[in-house]
């Protein structure tokens, strides 16, 4: 007797590639620069009729703050992969500024093809137990951690 039910492998690996895939975007999104938009009149910031400003740099620094948050979470939930190799393998796919093929990355790791994907389906399991404690993983009949450890609190 199990005290969990069988863990959806294929949903569970799903969510963690789909979570990890954003990483460069969040990247990119936290690192950007604010640029003020020129109108067609050729000023900044189109004023309104109240002349205030609009929230324009607001909506700016909340995205920002909002994507840096995100790539905190997805880099300490990487780090938390017990194994070096499952570590590497996760941050040469998904975290590295180029993206690159699995094939030129196992090649450059010095893995074997098998290899490569076992270490790269471990890594994935890891990430998604330690990813907002295991909210990426998806047990049998579409349960979810919350769902399943709310009846143990």
């Amino acid at each position: 007797m199990s005290l969990f039910p069988k863990l959806d492998e294929k949903k569970t690996k799903e969510n963690a590639q789909a979570t990890l895939a954003q990483y460069r975007l969040l990247k990119r999104i936290a690192g950007e620069k604010f640029e003020p938009r020129v109108t067609a009149t050729y000023s900044f910031e189109p004023r309104s009729q109240t002349n205030l400003n609009s929230n324009a740099i607001e909506k700016h620094i909340a995205r920002q703050v909002s994507a840096q948050q995100e790539l905190e979470r997805i880099e300490e939930a990487i780090n938390s992969v017990i194994g070096s190799y499952e570590r590497q393998v996760l941050i040469e796919k998904y975290c590295k500024r180029y993206d690159k093929t699995d094939i030129a990355i196992y090649m450059d790791l010095g893995y074997t093809e098998s290899e490569f994907y076992r270490l790269l389906d471990r890594a994935l399991y890891e990430f998604a137990e330690t990813y907002r404690h295991g909210e990426l993983l998806v047990f049998e009949n579409g349960l979810r951690v919350d769902e399943i450890l709310g009846d143990f609190c």
